[in-house]
């Protein structure tokens, strides 16, 4: 963006995005064994239209500051806005591909949401000085002070999106362990987990996933202060840090403070969820149901002792 945008965020040169975006397709392309031909067609077709569609938005996005003439660069916001929807449908497809435990190589798909990610915050800061007038005195002030809420804001929102990708990272890693062991037909190492321990973290990372994107767009919309959800940082790092520890407990209430399920959730173009699962319970610790699956085996074999005893007394009384 040109120097004198006093709230351009810096970013890669055009070409330099294009270079990144090509590498991922080329990754994808080399992980379609295990994907259906047709969803890998389907996917390398989104990723090429992640691609062009970046490289637009740039092109736009130098114009809206370029132009001199008012009813030209109202035409460019325009169509800057109509280009980062588009991308956004794109992130809506590749977060379900994402999701997807058929997909193994999921750098490419990561690699575009972030780009797609860092396009929607850039388009942000450009929409809010869309709607400053010129010259009127909010737009001479952002000029000399930034708004120290939106620092807040900012701030906030930058641990937050680094723990989505924390939690993504750990995600593959599961899925990637999952992968192994099915190639190896069940076999396991002494200590490895299994399949269904490995499902259960991957729905209890999916849980917080959903948690922290909600108390996102909650910032955004200002229905939650940074200094609210900043009380759960310590709580959400320490999940992401020790989840695997052999003496890792849980606080399971640690949104509870924030009051999500009574909030409003004004949802954008493609984030659409039900209502039922903003007032979802946290799955259980894989840990957990290990115990409760003992327990039960427990009282099985308790009752078949039991039924046995009967029979004996019964045989003892007939003869």
């Amino acid at each position: 963006a040109p120097a004198h945008c006093p709230h351009a965020v810096a970013r890669r040169p055009s070409w330099c995005a294009t270079a990144h975006l090509e590498r991922s397709l080329r990754l994808v392309q080399r992980g379609a064994m295990g994907t259906t031909r047709k969803l890998q067609q389907e996917i390398d077709r989104t990723l090429k239209k992640v691609q062009e569609g970046v490289e637009v938005f740039d092109e736009i996005w130098k114009k809206v500051y370029t132009a001199s003439n008012p009813n030209q660069k109202e035409k460019y916001e325009a169509d800057l806005k109509k280009e980062i929807k588009k991308l956004q449908r794109y992130r809506d497809d590749i977060k379900q591909w994402i999701a997807k435990s058929d997909i193994k190589d999921k750098r490419a798909l990561t690699d575009a949401r972030k780009q797609i990610e860092s396009e929607m915050e850039r388009f942000k800061i450009c929409e809010k000085e869309f709607k400053t007038k010129a010259f009127s005195k909010e737009g001479l002030g952002q000029a000399r002070k930034e708004d120290p809420k939106e620092v807040e804001r900012n701030k906030t929102r930058k641990w937050l999106t680094d723990a989505l990708n924390t939690l993504q990272e750990q995600i593959d890693a599961f899925e990637a362990e999952m992968e192994s062991i099915s190639s190896a037909k069940g076999k396991k190492g002494k200590g490895s987990k299994s399949i269904e321990d490995l499902e259960a973290w991957v729905e209890k990372h999916r849980f917080h996933e959903r948690r922290i994107e909600q108390i996102i767009r909650m910032i955004d919309n200002e229905a939650l202060a940074p200094e609210e959800v900043n009380e759960v940082e310590e709580a959400i790092n320490y999940y992401l840090s020790d989840n695997q520890e052999p003496d890792f407990c849980e606080d399971e209430n640690m949104y509870d403070d924030l009051g999500l399920d009574e909030l409003p959730d004004d949802k954008g173009e493609g984030d659409e969820e039900d209502e039922e699962d903003r007032k979802e319970e946290p799955p259980p610790l894989p840990e957990k149901d290990k115990k409760g699956k003992k327990e039960k085996e427990k009282e099985k074999e308790k009752e078949k002792e039991k039924e046995k005893e009967k029979e004996k007394k019964a045989k003892k009384e007939e003869a």
